[in-house]
């Protein structure tokens, strides 16, 4: 599904915004009336966490969030911090209202003031996945509200209380501007500017009713919402019935590894999880004017050009960024450090690289080895090898015999023969205890 071009959109604004811009709030004080256990559904487990641990732990690991605001139950306030105190980035957990509308305003006001963009996403979708979260970020930054749905394929109809078929909801509906189909099942994260979602909370009127969502909030306004493609694993709990589903697909979007299938296969390393990222970077080289270094491994190598990019274009570091990210399911270079985004400017990739370092000692892993191959005619890398291992273990924290950096060329084929520009691979393993 492709976001409509907006006449306001500035294509020079970055297409993300920084951490300490965007805030996530949670409404948690549902009542479970569908949900027959009696108790509230954030409680219910999926692969031995609750739905709210599920949730906040995607978020607590989203570079791009700053802030949680989880709204409770009154009753339930003092366990939900509890869990809360696992998570660094949440904010406050503060008492919901009767309805959701409450909740998310209640979170609103908790926000910290250096917020200038809210995501509300139910504590009961806890498959979310950080594509997601993108889409609905970029849209909303462009847009200034966003929600991501899902195009209806069956009939929808209207069912009275003893189970009697009353209306059927048309496709397709004629308004001023025409014949408006695109009937759509909207999920969350919704996100939104937060002085728009204030000033459409101030213009509604509640007497007349409860809005279903925060989009429902904004249209009431006369102001676009955006609708980015949405996920099919992003399901609603609602009913008990819904657990086995999200169940079957957590199983589909967290396959075990074979260390943990196998665990008794390998002697010593027994209650180790292993997991192996792949990464590929290129750069073409600048022009000589430009006046840019060329820098490998954290390292300043002396060439007639150096490489064009956003920070310094170093293709060895960020091709090792994404082995170690990809190894941890932890994301990308281009989610975590946006080349639209002007923090990011010239910066050295060592800095990048301690950035992953970091979140991969958070997720609980521990390097195992790096194995680096670029790919070049010139400058020669042998001379220099020794410096870029040491420098990108003293940057991970590691032995340098963890680390194994080679060189070739391309035999004078293709862009990397004609001298146009530098490439690289690397494979990284990752290990963690599986308790």
């Amino acid at each position: 599904m492709e976001i409509p071009e907006n006449p306001h959109h500035q294509p020079n604004r970055p297409i993300l915004p920084d951490t300490q811009r965007v805030g996530v709030i949670i409404p948690a004080a549902g009542q479970a009336r569908r949900f027959t256990s009696g108790s509230n559904k954030i409680w219910a487990e999926l692969a031995g966490r609750s739905l709210l641990q599920h949730v906040l732990a995607v978020f607590e690991a989203h570079p791009r969030v700053g802030a949680i605001v989880v709204a409770a139950g009154a009753a339930e306030r003092d366990a939900v911090e509890d869990v809360a105190r696992d998570y660094k980035k949440v904010h406050r957990v503060v008492t919901g209202g009767a309805t959701r509308a409450e909740s998310v305003y209640h979170g609103l006001e908790a926000l910290p003031e250096t917020c200038e963009y809210v995501l509300v996403h139910d504590a009961a979708r806890p498959l979310l996945s950080f594509a997601l979260i993108e889409r609905v970020l970029e849209a909303t930054l462009r847009f200034g509200a966003a929600v991501p749905g899902l195009p209806l394929s069956d009939t929808v109809k209207r069912v009275d209380g003893e189970g009697f078929v009353r209306a059927t909801v048309p496709r397709t509906v004629r308004t001023a501007e025409g014949a408006l189909g695109g009937l759509t099942a909207v999920q969350t994260p919704q996100g939104a500017r937060v002085e728009l979602l204030r000033r459409a909370y101030a213009r509604w009127a509640f007497q007349d009713g409860e809005p279903t969502d925060e989009a429902s909030l904004i249209e009431a306004l006369g102001e676009p919402v955006a609708v980015v493609e949405g996920d099919f694993f992003n399901i609603k709990i609602t009913r008990p019935e819904d657990l086995p589903r999200a169940e079957q697909f957590y199983a589909l979007l967290h396959p075990p590894s074979a260390k943990e299938i196998m665990p008794e296969q390998h002697g010593k390393e027994t209650g180790l999880c292993y997991r192996t990222g792949f990464g590929y970077d290129v750069h073409a080289f600048a022009e000589p004017r430009s006046g840019r270094k060329l820098v490998l491994g954290g390292v300043e190598i002396p060439h007639t050009r150096g490489l064009e990019g956003h920070s310094d274009a170093d293709v060895l570091l960020h091709a090792i960024c994404d082995a170690l990210l990809g190894a941890a399911s932890l994301g990308d270079i281009g989610i975590l450090f946006p080349n639209t985004d002007p923090a990011y400017r010239n910066i050295s990739s060592l800095k990048l690289l301690e950035v992953v370092r970091d979140r991969l000692q958070e997720a609980g892993w521990q390097i195992e080895n790096i194995d680096a191959t670029l790919v070049a005619e010139a400058p020669k890398l042998r001379p220099y090898r020794e410096r870029i291992q040491l420098t990108i273990a003293d940057c991970l924290r590691i032995a340098p015999e963890r680390i194994s950096v080679k060189a070739t060329t391309n035999e004078r084929m293709g862009f990397i023969g004609r001298e146009e520009g530098v490439a690289c691979s690397a494979v990284a393993t990752l290990r963690r205890s599986l308790s």
